[in-house]
């Protein structure tokens, strides 16, 4: 069975773009298929293997490379919810019925969005170190820390501004974040870069309008309500990209959801792959509980 670091990249056309995605696991339990949306700037080749692997041993995993990410082509979606579609629109493309989904800071953003303009295309889902679009009580997060992801160029800047982002600065905490660093860029070969000067501009942009609450009726906050699935909410305590208090906003307004809050202690936006083992634990049984 291919791994995270063995899996060949997939390509399907949808709408007049050629997605490229990973997709490998078990399907000896015939469990619905888990969609992974990635965080701002990151692709598929941005994973960490400690924590995709021991979910891919218990069912089938997909890693999408949105539009104009990654090997993906196409341009960078303006708002979530276009995002969201073309997670709908790869998935029936691939003759899927039905998904699992998890989305990770931004990702998570997108995963809103197909849990509500999509209900009966997810069963479950994941939202990770996110939060919901603008509204009473959301708060920002910490401007200089994203604006130094979205300037970085070059792997110096790139691996400083994601330490700096998902790890606190501790001196423990940073070599941690070393290692995690070090499994994530060593697992894949022909990885891809992070998306580049143009895409991360398309990225800013979509996150500004979620912010922003003069465009309420294209987000999530308002709607929070309509979700009446299955949903993990797990962050760290500490977050500084996506405030902790924005998952928990978001929890107490999922009230029709059977929604369960989880955070790890003594961590940031990170929590994921710090908590690696300990998370794709909870993943797993929050996917394989009937209830």
């Amino acid at each position: 069975m291919a791994s995270y670091a063995t899996a060949e990249p997939q390509f399907v056309e949808a709408n007049g773009t050629r997605f490229a995605y990973l997709r490998f696991g078990s399907t000896a339990d015939n469990t619905v298929p888990l969609v992974f949306l990635q965080h701002f700037r990151g692709t598929f080749d941005h994973w960490d293997p400690q924590l995709i692997d021991p979910i891919s041993r218990t069912r089938e995993v997909i890693l999408l490379d949105n539009s104009g990410v990654g090997k993906s082509n196409g341009t960078v979606p303006g708002t979530y919810a276009e995002w969201a579609d073309n997670v709908a629109q790869v998935v029936k493309a691939l003759g899927i019925s039905q998904i699992d989904l998890f989305g990770f800071s931004m990702g998570g953003f997108a995963a809103q969005m197909a849990a509500l303009n999509y209900p009966t295309l997810v069963r479950k889902l994941i939202l990770a170190g996110t939060g919901p679009s603008a509204g009473e009580g959301i708060e920002g997060g910490d401007s200089a820390a994203f604006g130094r992801l979205a300037a970085a160029s070059n792997d110096e800047e790139e691996h400083g501004g994601f330490l700096e982002a998902f790890y606190s600065l501790t001196p423990t905490k940073q070599t941690l974040g070393d290692k995690w660093w070090k499994r994530m860029t060593t697992a894949r070969s022909n990885r891809s870069d992070y998306v580049g000067p143009e895409g991360t501009k398309a990225q800013i942009d979509a996150v500004l309008r979620w912010s922003n609450r003069e465009h309420a009726s294209e987000g999530s906050y308002d709607r929070l309500h309509e979700i009446k699935i299955p949903v993990l909410v797990a962050n760290g305590d500490n977050d500084i990209l996506i405030p902790t208090v924005n998952s928990w906003v978001m929890f107490k307004r999922l009230t029709n959801a059977d929604a369960h809050l989880h955070l790890y202690p003594d961590v940031g936006h990170g929590f994921l792959n710090e908590y690696a083992g300990q998370f794709s634990g909870l993943v797993t049984q929050f996917l394989d509980d009937r209830a």
